[in-house]
């Protein structure tokens, strides 16, 4: 079972992914996004690529973990340590340092490893062989970057001024880029990794593990555990809609919900996808989709509840076939 999710933020005067200081003046992330050119009579006319405002998948997967530090103690699965004191730390290392600790051992002992992946290496020693310990995340997390359909994400530096104590007549001045733009972001879920042992086993908890993937996502998006710079940057943030789908028995990653009627397009693909059965939830506050329209599609009010819906369906399949 596979699940995937396309989301719509409408976000305003952000500065959740900077990424470099130079002199006084501090960047924020940037990635290279496509913006379709069309004609006067809206033939198109090719693509332009453009820079433009973006928060890494690996920031937003660096909040969903935490997230899931916070939930897991309360349904009883485990956390290693060094997860558990990612704060002192300064990070998720994931025992990278401990190649002895095995695959299947991680698995059992901390769900923050099972659900976004670890790696760990050893040197090559005289005489001897390295050692690389690796497993890819079942959750996995897009970068978010602007809609170029609906509105082109703008950077604006923010001029601010530090105090000097010592010499008050010598302000220092600074610069803050912020960013605002309707971003879109996809998250993916492979279900069948969850709780996966080497042999091809399970865990004994992995549908408690499955919903806690679920519910971190919500706390993820509900809470902005994500991101940098919210004391004094914190984001007008606003879920606008979403798609989402749960397929069986191969993956389908749904259509990213640029604007337009994203619903729609999804439809088509599943009616026309052939290769298994696929289940389409949405949730639509713009009103610019056929969310609603077909019985086909699930239909939402919120980024929570899609989630909600998402994670039960998912749950009730586990539990059939059983």
């Amino acid at each position: 079972m596979f699940v995937s999710f396309g989301f719509r933020f409408r976000v305003e005067v952000e500065a959740l992914n900077m990424a470099e200081a130079v002199g006084n003046y501090t960047r924020h992330r940037v990635a290279p996004v496509l913006v379709l050119e069309r004609g006067e009579n809206g033939e198109v006319h090719g693509y332009k690529i453009t820079m433009a405002p973006a928060v890494s998948g690996q920031s937003i997967a660096f909040g969903y973990m935490s997230a899931l530090v916070k939930l897991a103690p309360g349904r009883e699965l485990p956390v290693c340590e060094e997860c558990k004191n990612y704060e002192k730390l300064g990070g998720f290392f994931k025992r990278a340092d401990k190649p002895e600790v095995l695959h299947d051992d991680r698995i059992k002992s901390c769900v923050v490893e099972d659900l976004t992946g670890f790696m760990a290496t050893k040197e090559k020693g005289k005489g001897g062989r390295g050692l690389m310990l690796r497993r890819t995340s079942p959750v996995m997390f897009s970068y978010m970057v602007p809609d170029a359909v609906s509105a082109r994400g703008v950077l604006v530096p923010q001029l601010h001024v530090r105090y000097n104590l010592i010499d008050p007549e010598k302000q220092i001045p600074y610069q803050i880029e912020a960013g605002t733009a309707v971003y879109i972001h996809g998250v993916a879920i492979d279900i069948e990794r969850v709780g996966k042992l080497e042999q091809g086993s399970f865990t004994n908890e992995k549908n408690k593990r499955v919903e806690l993937a679920f519910d971190a996502l919500k706390a993820l998006y509900g809470g902005l555990l994500f991101g940098a710079k919210k004391a004094r940057y914190l984001p007008i943030i606003e879920a606008l809609g979403g798609i989402a789908a749960v397929s069986h028995p191969m993956p389908f990653m749904v259509t990213p919900p640029r604007l337009g009627d994203y619903v729609s397009e999804n439809l088509k693909r599943v009616e026309k996808f052939g290769v298994g059965a696929v289940q389409l939830f949405c949730f639509d506050r713009e009103g610019v989709t056929s969310c609603g329209k077909d019985s086909n599609v699930k239909v939402v009010s919120s980024l929570e509840e899609l989630v909600d819906e998402v994670k039960r369906a998912v749950l009730k399949d586990l539990s059939d076939k059983k």
